[in-house]
């Protein structure tokens, strides 16, 4: 039996591979608690006033930032807000229901609503009436449900009077955006994606990643230690259509295969490099305009939003 590395008292449960350790629950998760404390304290992610609303996707990432988030901020300053995509196949009543147990188990408010209750199409219908216009696809559910659901918690935190969004993005995820947006060449969007930017439209709330740091399959062990319900099913639109965030994926598993601790490098690195741009862009004035159509914020330039063009541009359809 491997006694763990850090406390030498426990049995070893895990191997870190970013440190080369061996570790036993206890000292993993204390681990995982103090670089999520680190990422907070270290960008003002969360203030004692904050209300914070969570977004609950119902998978492993979005649990362990239920599970963890009470441990640094009072219960009662929390909402969970899950949402359901709307895809065949792809349902995860038992998922949210556990879910809504655990919020009640840390007393934490939450409910539960769906793309199609708030913006009129779920992603299936999104997918189906694109097909129907355009014989074939043009706009992936994922680019649909990704500016779905950033919608819908926007919305939501505004209405329920919450000044920050916390989501459960993973170090892993967190990578993979970055790594997009560098190849795509979208400086604006990698300034944006920094912990220290800041929002220019009152209509926005802040969002926040306190698991920008964790490892994916640190989040994985955690939820299934803590009797998270995995959900087996992965997303069809995922198998069918595999996207850059997929391919980049599985490149960086290579790469992390030579050096383990890569993408905590890469992460730390690209964050030095943008923050003296992030400041530079938080002191511009920009008020960003809104859109003519649903009201709701728009990049500067454009008179309608990107979920209206979807819709409008897109389907042809009246929003």
């Amino acid at each position: 039996m491997a006694l763990c590395s850090k406390c030498g008292k426990r049995e070893a449960i895990v191997y870190q591979k970013h440190t080369g350790m061996k570790l036993c629950k206890n000292c993993l998760f204390e681990d995982v608690k103090q670089r999520i404390l680190e990422q907070v304290k270290k960008y003002d992610m969360i203030l004692p006033e904050d209300r914070i609303l969570i977004g609950i996707s119902g998978g492993k990432d979005s649990y362990v930032l239920l599970r963890f988030l009470p441990e640094i901020h009072p219960s009662s300053r929390l909402f969970g807000l899950m949402i359901e995509e709307g895809i065949k196949g792809y349902n995860r009543a038992e998922t949210f229901s556990f879910v809504k147990s655990s919020c009640h188990e840390l007393g934490i408010d939450c409910v539960i609503t769906s793309i199609k209750e708030v913006l009129k199409y779920s992603v299936d219908e999104f997918m189906s009436l694109q097909i129907k216009r355009c014989n074939s696809i043009k706009i992936s559910a994922c680019t649909f449900c990704g500016i779905a659901r950033r919608r819908i918690l926007n919305v939501y935190a505004r209405s329920h009077g919450m000044n920050k969004v916390a989501t459960g993005h993973n170090l892993d995820d967190e990578v993979q955006t970055y790594l997009i947006n560098i190849l795509r060449g979208d400086i604006m969007r990698l300034i944006q994606l920094h912990p220290l930017s800041i929002v220019h439209s009152p209509l926005l709330v802040k969002r926040i990643k306190p698991l920008r740091t964790i490892y994916e399959y640190e989040t994985a062990f955690i939820a299934y230690m803590e009797g998270f319900r995995f959900q087996e099913t992965e997303c069809p639109y995922i198998v069918e259509r595999p996207t850059l965030r997929t391919k980049i994926r599985e490149l960086i598993k290579e790469i992390e295969r030579i050096d383990p601790s890569a993408q905590l490098k890469f992460l730390n690195e690209v964050d030095k490099a943008l923050e003296p741009l992030v400041k530079m862009r938080n002191m511009d004035s920009v008020n960003l305009p809104r859109c003519s159509q649903c009201g709701e914020p728009t990049a500067p330039g454009r008179n309608i939003c990107k979920f209206c063009e979807l819709i409008d541009n897109v389907l042809n359809i009246q929003y």
